[in-house]
């Protein structure tokens, strides 16, 4: 089985930002960043790799860069920004042997990969670690970016996508603003933002207020037992989500829907750092006493802890079932024979000879994913939600298309969370959407036309209408008004791309790059 794009590892803390760039690259010193060849690798398009400074801050802090030129000219005048993304070659199953990706985003433009914050994957960080807070990552990135653009002073033209996932959905939004709001903001023709299973709404939406919503909608996969899910049942009585979610049902909305107070603080699990020492922490409930007992009287986290609650009981149980004897909140369908990509990726991007060709020789160790780094960042108050001002402000003002999409198995940042937090979200004077996403889309299509899709819906499954056009089996259910789209991916889970690389490439190639209409 294929994991995922051997550039995955640049979403290090799932916010590596990317672009696509255009074909014709600058001859601005950028000599010293060609990659001639990859170890193991026979065919990859050109690319320039390496690390440039972050001006402005002390000495050490460098960021890396890998950029690949677009492999289908038709696209290049595209600049895609990634946080997450599928590159032209992956991991051939659990192995670190490589094979060409057919769904490549490299085919609809040309990529640059980026290791962000400081300190995480190639890049480098002064010490003490400078990064305390999302002012400090948004002001590195943007400024480094200034210095990006004098070795490619011609990529400032170009129509630039910014995509992400998880907590991308904090960065990405911000990133946009400083780029285009902010007192030094950069002439560029940003077009469109991409979040997937994203941290940008109101943390409290996006995970408890529509956990026991999520657990009985995936009672199949889940296999929680009728007593234990009439606790969060009661839970959502008790804590008034039951009446939250009705109102998000209602299209369009009637009003703001108000969030019924900050359950466990922020949208992902968090421990009070004093009481990891505590045994009382180590919550394991399998009980429905247990679990009331969690969700409303927890000495470890906030009122109403239905998400957490969900999450120590699902590990728990897991590990004490023959049949999965594993839980990942990241994609409910994994069991313990769930193949693993960061290890491979430690492994070949650790090897000297691959950081030798990269040009980051002596890097050392190589670590996909910094949860240090992170801790540090989810240790201070949070930013405010990017739904609140943010994103209406550049959809509104800028007209910046918006495209959110959800996992149907993410369990972290449940895809009803991000429904409800569409629909308490206003922009270009109306909130929310008026109809519900209910529009099919296809493998081959994510966008299809209302002729189109009548047609498909009356086509056979075995009948393929074009090289461009899906079979009759949808893949998900979207929508799109006033420039806001949205997509709800089947059987996929935090991380789309992963699960559904096919459906992905046809989702950039229909939804983000595609001619927006007006």
């Amino acid at each position: 089985m294929n994991i995922s794009a051997l550039l995955y590892f640049f979403n290090v803390l799932w916010a590596a930002p990317g672009f696509v760039l255009s074909r014709a690259i600058a001859s601005y010193n950028t000599a010293r960043f060609e990659v001639h060849s990859l170890p193991g690798v026979s065919d990859l398009p050109p690319s320039w790799a390496g690390r440039l400074p972050v001006p402005g801050t002390a000495d050490g802090n460098e960021i890396f860069f890998w950029l690949f030129q677009s492999e289908q000219p038709a696209y290049d005048d595209n600049l895609i920004s990634l946080t997450t993304g599928n590159g032209p070659i992956t991991f051939d199953g659990n192995s670190t042997e490589f094979i060409r990706n057919p769904h490549s985003w490299t085919k609809l433009g040309n990529v640059l990969y980026v290791d962000q914050p400081v300190g995480t994957g190639y890049s480098t960080a002064s010490f003490p670690y400078p990064v305390k807070d999302n002012d400090r990552v948004t002001t590195d990135f943007t400024q480094w970016l200034r210095g990006f653009f004098e070795y490619f002073p011609h990529l400032q033209k170009k129509q630039i996508h910014l995509m992400g996932e998880s907590y991308a959905g904090i960065y990405i939004p911000y990133f946009a603003s400083e780029l285009l709001e902010g007192k030094d903001s950069l002439p560029l023709d940003v077009r469109s933002m991409s979040l997937g299973d994203g941290s940008w709404g109101n943390g409290a939406a996006m995970a408890a207020v529509a956990m026991g919503k999520y657990l009985r909608s995936q009672l199949g996969l889940l296999q929680i037992p009728e007593d234990v899910l009439s606790v969060f049942d009661e839970a959502d009585e008790t804590c008034g989500f039951n009446d939250v979610l009705a109102e998000s049902t209602i299209y369009p909305p009637e009003a703001r829907i108000h969030i019924p107070g900050n359950p466990e603080y922020f949208n992902l699990r968090r421990r009070d750092l004093a009481s990891a020492v505590n045994a009382a922490c180590d919550i394991s409930p399998t009980t429905p006493e247990e679990v009331r007992t969690s969700i409303f009287n927890s000495t470890c986290y906030g009122p109403c802890a239905v998400f957490s609650t969900a999450s120590d009981y699902l590990t728990a149980v897991s590990a004490n079932r023959t049949t999965r004897g594993c839980f990942d909140i990241y994609d409910i369908s994994h069991d313990c024979s769930a193949v693993s990509e960061l290890p491979l990726m430690a492994e070949y991007f650790g090897r000297a000879d691959v950081q030798t060709a990269l040009h980051v020789d002596n890097s050392g160790l190589y670590s996909a994913c910094n949860s240090t780094i992170l801790n540090t960042l989810l240790s201070v108050p949070s930013p405010v939600p990017p739904e609140y001002f943010i994103l209406p402000s550049l959809v509104t003002n800028h007209n910046i298309s918006l495209h959110i999409y959800s996992g149907e198995w993410d369990m972290l940042i449940n895809h009803f969370g991000a429904e409800l937090s569409l629909q308490n979200m206003t922009w270009r004077g109306a909130q929310g959407f008026a109809q519900k996403p209910s529009k099919p889309f296809f493998a081959d299509n994510a966008a299809p036309s209302a002729t189109k899709q009548l047609l498909l819906e009356h086509t056979p499954a075995s009948t393929t209408l074009s090289t461009a056009t899906p079979t009759a089996a949808a893949v998900g259910t979207w929508t799109e008004e006033r420039g806001v789209s949205y997509h709800l991916f089947r059987e996929a889970g935090h991380s789309v791309f992963v699960n559904k690389p096919r459906e992905m490439f046809s989702y950039v190639r229909d939804v983000v790059v595609a001619p927006r209409a007006g």
